[in-house]
């Protein structure tokens, strides 16, 4: 094979010599079809100009600039449309390859060798572009394997979802699997992170022709999302999709709490929550988060149901308040479900000594009393409803509030 200073320069003789004869394709058939001074004149221009573009493209080449000369090269061809120019641009293109192993850029360079092949087969360069293809094609698909599943690895979260919905739309069934399969293991995902994820996997499974495996995966998400619905469905996926609907838990997958009331001190309190709608069984961990009603970081302890979950006695000296907030868990650590939340919480009273007090039980004050923080936890948990509370500090002069929302759930 000639050396790469030597096919361009052999391309470069053939362009300018075509570019000054006159020969160039457009420029040709437009001095034939007319012998308007103008029109000869703005073809003579268009030439000179291509010309120049050119020869800065092949100068720009031989001092490594290849970004500069592919501009050039871009130009020169436009004006022209000589197919020779389309083997420099592969040159450019096959350099950086070379330089920097992206798959983009030999993907390129294949584009553009093809292209000469494709609108010049006699062309004095086209071994040479035969020969590049042969070379580099089976390195670029390489490089596009090792680069996809780069991309299949680092993805997280949202990111992992947004990459396995590309895939899906490419028809790319096995790698959305891969990448939604481990999306779905990792920790810390959140409900509707889940639920889009188990919607999409089962869009996955019936594209695949995997029915039952489809029906299981949209059940997930339905439970998840009881609303869930898909846009543009292909196939067998709205019938899958409407047999899970039957099967589904009414309502959704939802933490249902009993109220409290007040605790005794020193005493491990128990938190009597109960899982209702989870016929996937997907919960696999409660997570109970509490702290000091004066603030602070959480801290947290763990049970399998149907195990309790329970405050520490420690956590409870006479006359405390604390927060606290209940999550399910899937086996991988992502909430499934929760009944309060670190910012919104809900809030327990420790019994108070009337000699630590220093006033009779009948005499608590409004704000202290448990049946109102209980009733307010009962109604933010109720139904499935998202509530949302503000409890008054011993030294704030907010009453107590509370609001139900009419969507959502927590």
């Amino acid at each position: 094979m000639r050396s790469v200073r030597v096919s361009i320069a052999v391309t470069l003789s053939l362009v300018v010599s075509g570019l000054v004869a006159g020969v160039a394709p457009v420029a040709a058939a437009a001095d034939a079809a007319s012998a308007n001074t103008t029109s000869a004149n703005s073809d003579a221009a268009r030439r000179e100009e291509a010309k120049a573009a050119f020869v800065r493209g092949n100068t720009a080449y031989n001092l490594g600039k290849y970004a500069e000369a592919i501009a050039e090269f871009e130009k020169a061809y436009a004006l022209s449309r000589l197919p020779d120019i389309l083997f420099n641009l592969g040159q450019c293109y096959r350099k950086q390859w070379e330089a920097e192993k992206r798959s983009e850029l030999g993907r390129r360079a294949l584009h553009y060798y093809e292209a000469l092949v494709r609108e010049a087969p006699s062309s004095k360069v086209r071994g040479d572009a035969d020969q590049f293809i042969a070379e580099i094609a089976p390195a670029v698909a390489a490089a596009e394997a090792q680069e996809r599943q780069g991309r299949i690895a680092a993805a997280r979260g949202a990111e992992a979802l947004k990459l396995a919905q590309s895939m899906f739309a490419a028809g790319q069934l096995q790698d959305a699997t891969g990448v939604l399969d481990r999306l779905l293991r990792e920790p810390d995902n959140g409900r509707e992170l889940l639920a889009e994820g188990y919607l999409l996997r089962g869009r996955v499974a019936a594209g695949k022709g995997d029915l039952l495996g489809a029906e299981v995966q949209f059940r997930r998400a339905l439970e998840l999302r009881p609303s869930a619905e898909i846009a543009d469905p292909r196939g067998q996926e709205a019938a899958a999709l409407q047999a899970a609907r039957k099967t589904a838990a009414a309502g959704g997958l939802r933490l249902v709490q009993a109220p409290i009331g007040e605790v005794p001190p020193e005493k491990p309190a128990r938190i009597d929550v109960k899982v209702e709608g989870d016929s996937e069984k997907m919960v696999s961990t409660l997570e109970l988060g509490y702290r000091r009603g004066e603030g602070g970081a959480f801290l947290t302890t763990r049970s399998k149901p149907p195990v309790p979950l329970e405050v520490p006695g420690p956590a409870l000296p006479a006359g405390a308040r604390l927060d606290y907030y209940v999550r399910a868990l899937d086996e991988y650590g992502g909430t499934l479900a929760e009944s309060g939340t670190p910012t919104l919480p809900f809030r327990l009273q420790v019994q108070a000594p009337d000699a630590v007090a220093g006033r009779g039980p009948r005499d608590t004050p409004w704000y202290a009393k448990w049946w109102l923080w209980t009733i307010a936890g009962a109604v933010a948990v109720g139904a499935g409803a998202t509530g949302a509370y503000l409890a008054t500090r011993p030294d704030s002069s907010t009453i107590l509030t509370f609001t139900t929302p009419t969507n959502g759930g927590r």
